[in-house]
């Protein structure tokens, strides 16, 4: 009688068991919650509903949150930079430049700055990123870039670069030699049309 009761308890807990298993209708409306990705960077006025370029191309016009992505952005806008003057290639210069005077300072330097070889995005070495201002509008990024691998020994500064979205993607709007020079404004200036 025992083994009969318990039996039947075994049985019960089984169907209870697959009840609760079972699939249930596909009519039967569901919500699903997926946490945003938490990262953290030095910069702590990142809003927390930031999107990442991890899906996207490097110069998508999102807001950027962490390091590596400052640094993947920083590299493309170096090398098309770097490799506007090096062909003095001015509309390659307007991939990358976001201000008339980013695009008049690139010409400038056609035919006078220096090069041992043609530059690389390897050649690139950026180090000390930090990433001062982050949101749809700009984003200010202080680094140290080094470009020795192919404009020679000693080429390496230090600077604050100011990315703005034109054309649909970040590119450089301004550049500042320390963070606590007036870099704020150029993230609020109206962009104007190159020439």
């Amino acid at each position: 009688m025992f083994g009969r009761w318990i039996t039947g308890l075994i049985v019960v807990g089984l169907a209870v068991g697959v009840w609760v298993l079972w699939p249930r209708d596909d009519n039967v409306a569901t919500t699903t919650t997926v946490a945003a990705p938490t990262t953290s960077t030095s910069n702590p006025t990142t809003t927390s509903d930031a999107i990442t370029t991890s899906s996207g191309t490097v110069g998508d016009p999102k807001i950027i949150e962490t390091v590596e992505e400052a640094e993947e952005i920083l590299r493309e806008l170096w090398f098309g930079w770097f490799e506007g003057i090096y062909n003095q290639d001015e509309d390659r210069i307007k991939e990358v430049v976001a201000s008339q005077s980013q695009l008049d300072a690139a010409i400038a330097a056609f035919g006078v700055a220096s090069f041992t070889s043609e530059p690389t995005p390897e050649g690139i070495v950026l180090s000390g990123i930090e990433i001062l201002r982050s949101d749809a509008e700009c984003l200010a990024v202080e680094s140290t870039l080094d470009v020795s691998s192919f404009r020679g020994e000693g080429s390496t500064t230090s600077s604050v670069e100011v990315l703005r979205i034109s054309d649909g993607r970040w590119k450089f709007a301004a550049s500042w030699s320390h963070a606590t020079d007036l870099w704020e404004q150029d993230c609020e200036a109206q962009l104007e049309p190159l020439s």
